[in-house]
């Protein structure tokens, strides 16, 4: 069920999504590269505790961290360990949901470690862009689907591949709620209409080539099939009348 969040619910999502806000702003001084992931995760836990709020991840479907780091070729739910770097030059993901006083937001951002060929510079870029393109039309009376086509529309003409199987998603009384929010045209969400009060996680997940992905070893993180490099960032938005409101932004 797609659920309409009142103001007072909104204003504790909003603390949620700052945190994440300030989070992903200032774990981006301590990136460099070897920097081992586990101390991205141990910057983390420090750093929502300060502000009371609990990170979200740890334990949900079996997830066995409090946040997700991937790296390169792995798209989400990378797990961050001792010994598993950053790379010399590439792209890190970082993926985290916030718990505050009962609700929750979810965000996600791509930061590119040392130098890397332009085309993967260009991928986070249209990436980060599509996630832009897609909140625009996070307003009333639109279509969910009216989000998927911009993300879409806004990929397809560089190529880039577009997972199936991954895709965002409500938020706010849980982690995952319905919709799904899809990062291609998908017919079913043209009969679900926007409405002023729904709290969306929109998260494109791009990959520099093919589409297809498999599942690493662990059986948890995602990657590409054909070990090309890949893109994400997510926002928690509420669906306003003329604006989306982004509660995961500075």
């Amino acid at each position: 069920m797609i659920t309409i969040k009142t103001e007072e619910e909104i204003s504790k999502i909003r603390v949620a999504g700052r945190i994440i806000a300030e989070f992903l702003k200032e774990v981006e001084k301590i990136l460099k590269p070897d920097l081992d992931s586990s101390e991205i995760e141990l910057f983390a836990i420090e750093f929502v505790r300060k502000r009371g709020g609990e990170l979200a991840f740890k334990n949900y479907k079996g997830f066995p961290s409090y946040i997700c780091v991937s790296i390169d070729d792995e798209i989400v739910h990378g797990i961050p360990r001792k010994g598993k770097k950053l790379p010399k030059n590439g792209l890190v993901k970082i993926d985290i949901g916030v718990k505050y006083d009962g609700y929750f937001a979810d965000g996600a951002w791509t930061y590119i470690i040392g130098n890397v060929p332009f085309k993967v510079i260009k991928l986070v870029e249209i990436t980060k862009l599509a996630l832009y393109k897609g909140i625009e039309k996070a307003v009333e009376g639109n279509k969910l689907s009216d989000i998927s086509k911009a993300i879409e529309n806004t990929v397809k003409p560089y190529g880039f591949g577009i997972p199936r199987n991954l895709v965002g998603h409500g938020v706010g009384y849980d982690i995952h709620e319905e919709p799904n929010v899809h990062n291609y045209y998908n017919p079913t969400d043209d009969e679900i209409v926007l409405r002023e009060g729904m709290v969306l996680a929109i998260e494109p997940m791009i990959t520099l080539r093919s589409h297809k992905t498999i599942d690493d070893k662990d059986k948890i993180t995602i990657k590409t099939a054909d070990g090309s490099p890949s893109a994400h960032f997510e926002h928690t938005v509420v669906v306003r009348k003329n604006k989306a409101e982004i509660l995961t932004e500075i």
